[in-house]
């Protein structure tokens, strides 16, 4: 993600958007935020990622850590780049699978 203001404006944009409280993913999706998360911990040597419950995490502070990782990792080397990039499409599943929630309970954004 480009670093800046209008960046950081979509960031923020995109969490509160995001609802506050626990969203049901897929299988498929969760264990694509895992696999993205686990790769960057071995990747970047980052403690504590995947967060343990991370089927339990409010939807809102799991988006928050995949657009803080998004902006604050910086890749050395290909595979590096390739799974920051890998970051780009658990932003999208987790977006996605809030939007479907949101439009399932009948609500407008979050």
């Amino acid at each position: 993600m480009a670093e800046g203001p209008v960046a950081s404006l979509a960031a923020e944009r995109l969490i509160r958007r995001t609802p506050d409280h626990v969203v049901p993913l897929p299988a498929e999706d969760l264990a694509y935020l895992r696999a993205c998360l686990q790769d960057l911990a071995e990747a970047f040597g980052l403690a504590g990622c995947p967060p343990p419950s991370l089927s339990l995490l409010p939807a809102r502070s799991l988006m928050r850590l995949l657009l803080e990782l998004r902006q604050s990792l910086k890749p050395q080397g290909l595979e590096q780049r390739a799974l920051v990039g890998r970051l780009a499409g658990a932003i999208l599943r987790l977006d996605t699978a809030c939007a479907f929630e949101t439009a399932r309970r009948g609500g407008g954004e979050a």
